[in-house]
């Protein structure tokens, strides 16, 4: 077992990639009238990442390096997010997201799959893993889902916490609450949802803010901002507990579901 000075060593020889060089170096993908951005980089099983709310695929470029060496790993900026189109006259939902995340894999000649989400994440997986369950029962053809790995987010409705932003932008004044939304006020509240070894720098901040703002972002954050309605009015819905853990039991026994 290594110890905090190795680990520390270790962390530190890793060199994080620029929010300039993460767009350089991504792909795009058309996905209806719309463009998205995906990056798509290493070599072995395929790892597909599913970024949270408000940002990007960047958010997994702290990790990139260790998992673009054990896996080909694809990362894809949701529609309405980071680098992707954010058309205002959109029905964006969560639904939408899981089937563009389908279509990237397919057009990418991608059968199988690991998941890693996080936050908003979390809830396409969820989807895309219910998919997944629905076409084994019937012997479909789709993308098949090995293992799944569910970083924090709101997957059980009882114990969802939305932060007072959230609850303002999902609300009727949610159009307007984003518009009086500043780099200043949005360092405080993302930056306060870290925990105080992992808090990002300022550069990664500025990164943060320009993903949220790229392509007038910022006018369509309280329709994204949707899924959190749709967490604490439904409940019972097949998305939650019961479904979900039936889901889960249609998976074969050499599956893996991680949520932490």
């Amino acid at each position: 077992m290594s110890n905090p000075g190795e680990t520390n060593k270790r962390e530190s020889s890793i060199i994080l990639p620029s929010l300039d060089n993460w767009k350089f170096s991504g792909k795009y993908f058309k996905y209806g009238d719309h463009t998205t951005f995906y990056k798509d980089e290493g070599n072995g099983d395929t790892l597909l990442c599913i970024h949270g709310f408000p940002t990007a695929s960047w958010d997994w470029h702290r990790l990139w390096q260790e998992l673009t060496r054990r896996f080909r790993v694809i990362a894809p900026d949701m529609i309405g997010f980071g680098f992707s189109d954010k058309p205002i006259k959109y029905a964006y939902s969560i639904f939408d997201q899981a089937t563009l995340c389908e279509e990237l894999l397919q057009n990418l000649d991608i059968q199988e799959v690991y998941l890693l989400a996080h936050d908003y994440g979390d809830t396409v997986a969820q989807e895309l893993l219910a998919r997944c369950g629905k076409r084994r029962q019937s012997s479909a053809r789709g993308i098949n889902i090995k293992a799944v790995c569910l970083l924090n987010g709101g997957i059980f409705p009882e114990a969802t916490h939305p932060r007072l932003i959230q609850k303002l932008l999902a609300s009727p004044l949610g159009f307007v609450i984003e518009k009086l939304i500043s780099e200043k006020n949005f360092r405080k509240s993302f930056g306060a949802i870290f925990g105080p070894q992992t808090k990002p720098s300022d550069t990664e901040l500025r990164a943060f803010w320009s993903l949220v703002t790229h392509k007038d972002g910022l006018a369509v954050s309280h329709k994204l901002i949707g899924y959190t309605v749709l967490l604490s009015k439904c409940p019972n819905d097949w998305l939650f507990q019961p479904a979900f853990a039936a889901s889960l039991s249609r998976h074969s026994n050499d599956e893996l579901v991680l949520y932490g």
